[in-house]
């Protein structure tokens, strides 16, 4: 391109001939306002810039073959320098002409605001890939369009760049793109010459005062997008979509002459929000087009990216594109990098990285993790160096004010020394306490903050402060993989340095290893086989021979239908070096195999009984663990305490916990064996179905402190009556040593042979009764319950303390007076107590409560059944459904002997006491309860009795609006088909 037709559109001081000579009109290759890229044929633009001076290096760029210059003045009077007015203002005109005004093909959507303009792009990306176009962005994070992805330094590309980066995208076949128009980008003539298609306001806060004198010019800046690109002199139809939630964003809305589109998270407006859920999972709801409503569900989650979702919506409809589409495209955006990115983590945390590096953004990010932070939040922040120094003080106390802990670090700290950064911050935190570590070990729910400058150091205290269910946030940097210093830029990524955090806090908790001698001591046996050359560390016990890793040692267990001895030569082929297996085993062994397998580097013993074995090892563990020990046992609700327990211990202590249904004499070794040094306590369940197995179970764990929270006719099938019930499970205080704490259920019918078998145990130095006896330690005041959960309050050590339970069973708050009384013996606060209880989340299959299509309430309570728990659901069933139809599922309650019969019939009369509306019931024992209920005066006609697939459908016929349905059965009658059938059923007809 000529030089002559670069420049038409210049302000040029004299006409370009006059300044040139009417001969000289060059053919320009490239353009560049850095002498260091300008090519032989090139055009030189030099203008002033914020650290430099572009007029200082024309020698540079001739020297390099440039053609030409453009420039403001030209003291030295080199030849072929083309005066101007303003030579940055016309950079982008050039610029412009010479890549041929690529915005005028394409549809380009302009994003502007303090906060939000990165997420809005993805959003743009999606809709725009929803539609079929092909999108492409210019943002913060990167450059992107089909394949290519460019790191992009500014968030808006100088004028030049900018030109070149969209000329580029339209070659490649782009027709959509999504730019972030930063206020930079706007007052420096960045953008000029760009055709925007729509112009989008997110809100305003403050930022960037270092670069303009106040809010109002940065303001002014940001409003020039919506004055100076659209409306009638440059597009008419491009529409203006502002944000009106935002105070400046109502101002800006009324004030603008251009086509306006207003969206709001509250108000009825042009594109707007209602019906809104926001959790940690996700957004979901209705966005309402001119009226038109549209449903939608996002993986993002905040009420600031429910106003970013509004701004891209109100962007895509400004355009034409039609609501499904739009929610398609919203529904497919997952994850935007930097922007409350959540870092998956085997910790039990909630972890996030957020770039939010201004108060309010802080602020909006907090805000929307406090809801569903059931635990502590914790926060990991600071503020760049070279950078608007007011807002120090505000990061410090949006930070402290909505986290339960701060600790002030290191951002970009640039030219600036990070101690000088934090002092500023400080400044505004004389209102809040500065924190130790050890004031956090003793009091783990004081508020305050903590300084760590080094921000990797940060991140991990971060982590290894907190407790399993906090929230840990690093804001700041989000997606930026660098940090630049006074000795000059590293690489450092919060993501990176939160997973590696995690990752130490992990070996922390591995199982404590095992050498040879180890074992030997905890079997109390020598090695039959050992063959191993060094000292080899094993690194657990397995069972399984599935799944063990080569580092662990294989107990081989037998049982009724199974023989894990079968696979110790296969297993060994594989590489596993340490079994323990049953006496005789090797000289039941072939010749060969016993000969190939005694060869090998390895080790093995042989024991009486490899399930007595694998009991001792994780005696051994539990020993030298230095952990101590809460022990559970109970006819019903041990799973339920011990998630109940496990939250209240995890405010305070390391604890490990039972998991799943491992609450037996293979489930409580395995569990124990996974104690680790950093472990302070282990919470155990002790299941049972005959005599003498939680005296062995007991004896494995040696509990300081062990409970038994209730007794009911389970298991009868093997114990005969409920006392036998009752002493079996008080088998649990054999095991406790000195100054143990026995725990009993005050209102237990059967506490009488409980306290008479615990206080034979004369190590036992403390009992605690809990329930609504008011001679009871831990004594029930009062109980207030609602459809999701319970407050109670409960009278302890002479003061009355309230509790929320997220859970409206009455049942419950039994539960919690049990783990209330074990958190008190071992010396957790009342305040910890109340935060543990409140962070409860049910059981899968325990009463939970779900809103099906056509407004049915479920109550699932299928994980297991038993008399005494049966008849808990049916109460909490008549509780909630308040005169409204009540309907009850019932599947069979096994392992009940030869009493079962009449025990179906007690339920059946039981549903028949309370006007339960109607009855369905399903498996063998069905007749019984049917019995019972009739006997009692239910109506013959409002009983069902089917198959799970029958009663589903007959529930979807018939059930009423608002009508509550409870499905209960034992774990082996998989009542949740039941569940399954009627959701797919409702789905289909709703």
């Amino acid at each position: 391109m000529k030089l002559s037709e670069l420049i038409i559109d210049c302000a040029l001081k004299t006409p370009f001939d006059t300044q040139t000579g009417s001969s000289f009109d060059p053919d320009i290759s490239n353009i560049s306002s850095n002498s260091k890229n300008i090519v032989e044929g090139g055009l030189f633009i030099a203008s002033k810039g914020l650290d430099g001076d572009g007029h200082d290096y024309i020698e540079n760029a001739f020297k390099n073959g440039a053609a030409a210059a453009i420039a403001q003045s030209n003291p030295k009077n080199l030849e072929h320098v083309i005066l101007v007015k303003d030579s940055r203002l016309d950079t982008a005109t050039i610029a412009a002409q010479f890549y041929g005004h690529p915005s005028r093909d394409m549809t380009i959507v302009g994003i502007t605001g303090t906060n939000g303009k990165t997420t809005i792009t993805w959003l743009m990306e999606n809709i725009f890939k929803a539609c079929g176009h092909v999108g492409g962005v210019i943002g913060t994070v990167n450059i992107r369009y089909k394949d290519e992805v460019i790191d992009n330094p500014y968030t808006t590309p100088d004028a030049i760049y900018l030109q070149k980066i969209l000329n580029k995208m339209k070659a490649a076949g782009v027709t959509h793109v999504a730019m972030e128009v930063s206020s930079h980008g706007l007052e420096l003539n960045r953008v000029d010459h760009c055709r925007f298609d729509a112009g989008i306001f997110t809100n305003l806060s403050q930022d960037h005062l270092d670069f303009h004198k106040n809010m109002d010019e940065y303001f002014s800046a940001k409003r020039k997008l919506f004055t100076h690109f659209l409306g009638k002199k440059f597009n008419p139809n491009a529409p203006a979509v502002i944000n009106i939630d935002d105070t400046k964003g109502k101002t800006l809305y009324s004030s603008l002459s251009c086509r306006t589109i207003g969206v709001s998270t509250n108000e009825k407006t042009d594109v707007y929000a209602r019906n809104i859920q926001n959790t940690m999972q996700g957004i979901s709801g209705t966005i309402c087009f001119e009226g038109q409503p549209v449903s939608f569900s996002s993986q993002l989650t905040g009420g600031f990216n429910l106003e970013n979702i509004l701004c891209a919506a109100g962007a895509a409809y400004g355009l034409g594109i039609s609501p499904q589409t739009i929610k398609i495209g919203i529904e497919n955006c997952k994850i935007i990098p930097g922007r409350l990115e959540k870092i998956d983590n085997t910790i039990e945390r909630h972890l996030f990285v957020d770039y939010a590096h201004t108060p309010d953004a802080l602020e909006s990010v907090l805000e929307t993790l406090k809801p569903s932070a059931l635990k502590r939040i914790i926060t990991v922040f600071g503020c760049g160096g070279d950078r608007d120094a007011k807002k120090r003080p505000l990061m410090g106390q949006a930070a402290c004010k909505h986290s339960d802990i701060a600790i002030i670090t290191s951002d970009n700290p640039r030219s600036e020394h990070p101690n000088s950064i934090i002092e500023d911050i400080l400044d505004g935190l004389d209102s809040f306490e500065k924190l130790s570590e050890n004031d956090l070990k003793q009091t783990p729910l004081k508020k305050g903050y903590l300084v760590e400058a080094d921000r990797r150091q940060a991140i991990q205290k971060a982590i290894d402060i907190s407790k399993p269910g906090d929230t840990v946030l690093v804001a700041g940097k989000g997606h930026e993989t660098y940090q630049i210093t006074n000795q000059g830029t590293i690489h450092f990524d919060d993501k990176e340095a939160l997973q590696a955090a995690a990752g130490r806090l992990i070996e922390n908790f591995k199982p404590m290893a095992w050498t040879p001698a180890d074992l030997a001591d905890a079997l109390g046996l020598n090695a039959a086989v050992s063959n191993l050359k060094e000292q080899f560390l094993f690194s657990g016990i397995s069972t399984d021979s599935r799944t063990i890793l080569s580092s662990q040692l294989f107990v081989a267990l037998r049982g009724e239908n199974f023989d894990a001895h079968a696979f110790v030569p296969a297993i060994a082929q594989k590489g596993i070096k340490g079994f323990v297996v049953q006496k005789g085993f090797l000289n039941g062994l072939d010749k060969n195999t016993k000969s190939e397998l005694t060869k090998m580097p390895i080790l093995i013993f042989e024991t009486s009984d490899t399930l007595t074995a694998l009991g001792d090892l994780a005696r051994f563990q539990r020993l030298r663990s230095n952990a101590k020990v809460l022990a559970i046992t109970g006819s019903s609700g041990k799973t339920t305490t011990r998630k109940v327990l496990q939250q209240i211990f995890n405010t305070r202590f390391n604890t490990l916990a039972t998991t799943g249904n491992l609450n037996n004499e293979i489930g409580l070794p395995l569990t124990l064996l996974n104690l680790s040094i950093a472990h302070e306590w282990a919470v155990v369940e002790m299941g049972m179905n005959h005599a003498g197995e939680i005296s062995r179970l007991t004896r494995i764990a040696l509990p300081d402190i062990a409970m038994v929270i209730n007794t009911a006719g389970v298991h009868l099938e093997g114990l005969g009556t409920v006392e036998n019930v009752a002493k079996a499970k008080a088998e649990i205080f054999e095991g406790l040593g000195e100054d143990s704490t026995a725990i009993i259920f005050a209102d237990d019918e059967r506490r009488n042979i409980l306290e008479e078998k615990a206080r034979k145990n004369n190590h036992i130095k403390q009992f605690i009764f809990f329930g609504s006896d008011p001679e009871a330690d831990i004594c029930l005041s009062s109980i207030i319950r609602g459809e999701q959960s319970t407050d109670f309050k409960a009278e302890i050590e002479n003061e009355i303390s309230s509790f929320l339970v997220p859970s409206p069973a009455r049942f419950m708050v039994n539960n919690c007076l049990a783990a209330i009384s074990a958190a008190r013996a071992a010396g957790i606060d009342i305040p910890c107590i109340q935060k543990g209880v409140q962070a409860f989340t049910p059981v899968s299959g325990r009463l939970n409560i779900q809103r099906l299509a056509r407004d049915i309430n479920l109550i699932d309570d299928t994980y297991n059944a038993n008399p005494a728990s049966m008849t808990q659901a049916l109460n909490t069933l008549k509780d909630l459904s308040k005169g409204i139809e009540s309907i009850a599922v019932v599947g069979d309650m096994l392992e009940l002997g030869e009493t079962s019969g009449q025990l179906h019939e007690d339920i059946g009369r039981k549903a028949a006491e309370l006007n339960i509306s109607r009855l369905f019931v399903f498996g063998p024992m069905g007749k019984h309860v049917e019995k019972g209920a009739m006997e009692n005066g239910f109506p013959k006609e409002n009983i069902f009795s089917g198959a799970k697939e029958e009663i589903a459908q007959k529930i979807a016929q018939t059930a009423k609006k608002d009508s509550w349905v409870l499905v209960k059965g034992s774990r082996g009658m998989a009542m949740e088909t039941v569940i399954q059938e009627l959701k797919k059923i409702l789905t289909l007809h709703s």
